[in-house]
C-alpha cells in the first residue's frame, strides 16, 4: 500500500488549542490528539483558507495513507495579539481595499479588518474586543487568546504542555472522538456525522511518536503513522524572557525520551537570536507588528545556540559533551542569516568532513538565484510581488538555497501555501502552481556548476511534501488535506511523464519506471531516507 509523508504539519494542534482550559483539559477520556474537533466541511470541501476546518488530524492522517509524520511543536507566539502598526497611511489603504476589491464592501471579514484597525493598541478596554475579533478571524477560541495575552503565558511551558498532549495516546490504538465546540453539540449527533463524513471523522488506529529510525521501521512495518518530533521556532525555549536559559533548555531538549529531529530556528518574531524572514502580508500588520527583527542577521546569542544544537564546540568539531545534533530547519529565516549559516557553520564543517544536512521545511521557489539578490530586495518586498509567476520574499528559497541543500543531500518540502507558491489570489491550477515551483527549483540544481554529475542525477531525491497544513495556510484547493495525497500523486505524475517524454534526458527521467521512482521518492521515500540517514 502506498505512503505519505509530510515533512512540516501539525497534526494535534487543532485539538489541543480547542480542549485547552476546559474540562476536558482534566480527562484523559477526552483530552487526546484523537478527539477530533469537528469541521467546516463546506470550507473543507472547497479548500478555503484552514481556519474552520481540520487539515492532518491523526483521522485524515490514517485515512489518508499518511504514515510517515515530522510532527511540528508550536507555542503560539505572542506578537500575533499584542496589536500591531496602525496610523493613517494604514488605515487609508485599508479603506482602499473596502472600496475597491468588488463586492469586497460586502465582506464581513473586510469590516473586520477595519474594525482592527480601530481599536488595535487602544486602552486596555478595548482588550475583550480585540480578542474577540482575533477569535472570530483564527477561528481559535476567545479563552485561548486570553491566555496568549496574559502574564501567564509562557512559550515554553506551553511547548511541555503541548508535547505532553501528543504523547498521551502514542502507541495506543484508538478509535476517535468527536469534539463538537459550542452550541453545535445541542443538535449535532456523532453517529451520524461519522456516517456522512467516514473519512474525516471515523477512524481507528495508532501513531507512534519515535526515538529514532529503528522505531520508525518497526512502526511502518506495522502499517501504523510513525511521528518525529520537530519544534518550530526557538522562541519555543523561552527567549523573550529567559534568553540566559537557553543553552540549558537545549540541553534538556536533547535529553528528552522522544528525540526532536529538527528545529525551525526563526518563525514570525523576534526569538533574540537570529532575523526572521519577512512573512506577514501588509493587511496583517495592522494585527501584528513583525518589523523587529525582521530579516537581520544572525546575533552572538544565535551563533551559540545554533552550535549547540549541532553539537559543535567553537572550532566546530563534534563535542560528545554538547549531546546529539538536533539539526536547524532554515524556513522563516532571513536570508541574511541563512547566508551567515551557509558560510560559517555548513562550509566549514563540510570541509572537516562533517556535512550538516540542510533542511527547508515548508518552502516554495523565490524566483531568486542568489542570497544576495534576496538580500537586496528584502526590504522591497510587498503584497504585489510576483517575479516570473513565484514569490520572491526571502521567506522563500532561492537557488543558491536549493543548491546548498542538494550539496549536503538536504531536504526541501514543498509548501501546499498558495501565497508561498505564488498565486495569492487562487488563479492557478492547484497541480500547475506546485509543478512550477518543484521544478524551478530542479532547474537550479541542473544548472549548478557547484554540483558534480551524481549530485545533479539525484535531483529529485531532495524534494518532499511539506504542506504546513493546520498552520493557517490558504492551502491549494485541490489538495487542501491530506486525504488528497493520491490525487496530487496521480496529477504530479502526469506532469512528470510529461516532462520525461520532452526532455528526460536533461532530467533524469529516462522511462516511465524513473517517473515513478521519482514521483514516490517526493510523496514518502526521500522524507524516509532521511531519517534513515539522520535520526
Amino acid at each position: 500500500m502506498k505512503k505519505y509523508a509530510d515533512l512540516h504539519c501539525h497534526p494535534h494542534s487543532r485539538a489541543f488549542h480547542w480542549m485547552r482550559h476546559t474540562k476536558s483539559e482534566k480527562r484523559a477520556d477526552k483530552y487526546h490528539p484523537w478527539n477530533i474537533v469537528l469541521s467546516n466541511f463546506k470550507k473543507q470541501e472547497k479548500g478555503k483558507r484552514a481556519f474552520s476546518y481540520s487539515q492532518c488530524d491523526p483521522v485524515k492522517l490514517w485515512n489518508g495513507k499518511t504514515k510517515l509524520v515530522f510532527a511540528s511543536l508550536y507555542p503560539f507566539e505572542k506578537g500575533f495579539y499584542k496589536g500591531g502598526q496602525i496610523d493613517q497611511n494604514k488605515l487609508i489603504r485599508l479603506l482602499d481595499v473596502l472600496s475597491t476589491s468588488g463586492l469586497g464592501f460586502l465582506n464581513p471579514l473586510k469590516w473586520v479588518q477595519a474594525i482592527f484597525a480601530l481599536v488595535t493598541g487602544a486602552p486596555t478596554i478595548l482588550k475583550i474586543a480585540r480578542a474577540f475579533l482575533q477569535s472570530l478571524l483564527m477561528r481559535m477560541p476567545i479563552r485561548r487568546i486570553k491566555f496568549f495575552i496574559s502574564k501567564d503565558y509562557d512559550y515554553y511551558d506551553e511547548l511541555i504542555l503541548e508535547r505532553d498532549f501528543l504523547l498521551s495516546k502514542s502507541g495506543a490504538k484508538k478509535q476517535n472522538n468527536i469534539y463538537i465546540p459550542g452550541i453545535r453539540r445541542l443538535w449535532k449527533r456523532t453517529t451520524k456525522l461519522r456516517k456522512t463524513y467516514p473519512e474525516s471523522l471515523d477512524a481507528t488506529g495508532k501513531y507512534v511518536v519515535c526515538s529514532d529510525y529503528a522505531e520508525v521501521k518497526s512502526t511502518l512495518d506495522s502499517n501504523e503513522i510513525a511521528m518525529v518530533l520537530t519544534i518550530e521556532g526557538m522562541h519555543a525555549l523561552g527567549t523573550d524572557t529567559n534568553l540566559d536559559k537557553v543553552n540549558d533548555r537545549i540541553a534538556a531538549l536533547k535529553k528528552w525520551p522522544k528525540s526532536v529531529l529538527f528545529i525551525t530556528f526563526a518563525h514570525h518574531f523576534n526569538n533574540f537570536l537570529g532575523g526572521h524572514a519577512h512573512s506577514m502580508p501588509d493587511a496583517l500588520r495592522i494585527l501584528s507588528d513583525q518589523t523587529d527583527g525582521m530579516n537581520e542577521g544572525m546575533r552572538p546569542e544565535g551563533e551559540k545556540a545554533l552550535k549547540h544544537l549541532l553539537g559543535l564546540n567553537d572550532q566546530l568539531q563534534k563535542e560528545s559533551s554538547l549531546g546529539r545534533r538536533i539539526l536547524i530547519d532554515l524556513k522563516h529565516t532571513a536570508a541574511k542569516s541563512r547566508k551567515w549559516y551557509y558560510e560559517k557553520i555548513v562550509a566549514p564543517c563540510m570541509d572537516k568532513g562533517d556535512t550538516i544536512p540542510v533542511i527547508l521545511s515548508h518552502v516554495g521557489y523565490s524566483g531568486w538565484q542568489t542570497l544576495d539578490e534576496t538580500i537586496a530586495y528584502a526590504d522591497r518586498e510587498n503584497d504585489f510581488d510576483n517575479k516570473d509567476g513565484f514569490y520572491p520574499w526571502n521567506i522563500n528559497a532561492c537557488g543558491e538555497d536549493v543548491v546548498w541543500a542538494a550539496k549536503t543531500s538536504g531536504l526541501i518540502g514543498i509548501c501546499f501555501d498558495q501565497r508561498i507558491l505564488g498565486d495569492p489570489k487562487d488563479k492557478v491550477n492547484s497541480i500547475d502552481l506546485i509543478w512550477k515551483n518543484l521544478k524551478a527549483m530542479v532547474d537550479e540544481i541542473l544548472a549548478s556548476d557547484q554540483l558534480d554529475l551524481n549530485q545533479k542525477a539525484k535531483c529529485w531525491s531532495i524534494f518532499t511534501l511539506g504542506t504546513d497544513f493546520e498552520g493557517y495556510i490558504d492551502p491549494t484547493q485541490d489538495y487542501g488535506n491530506s486525504l488528497l495525497f493520491d490525487d496530487f500523486e496521480h496529477d504530479l505524475f502526469q506532469r512528470m511523464k510529461t516532462l520525461s517524454e520532452i526532455d528526460g534526458a536533461k532530467y533524469h527521467l529516462q522511462d516511465e519506471a524513473a517517473v515513478e521512482t521519482a514521483v514516490r521518492g517526493i510523496c514518502f521515500e526521500n522524507a524516509h531516507q532521511f531519517l534513515k540517514a539522520h535520526f
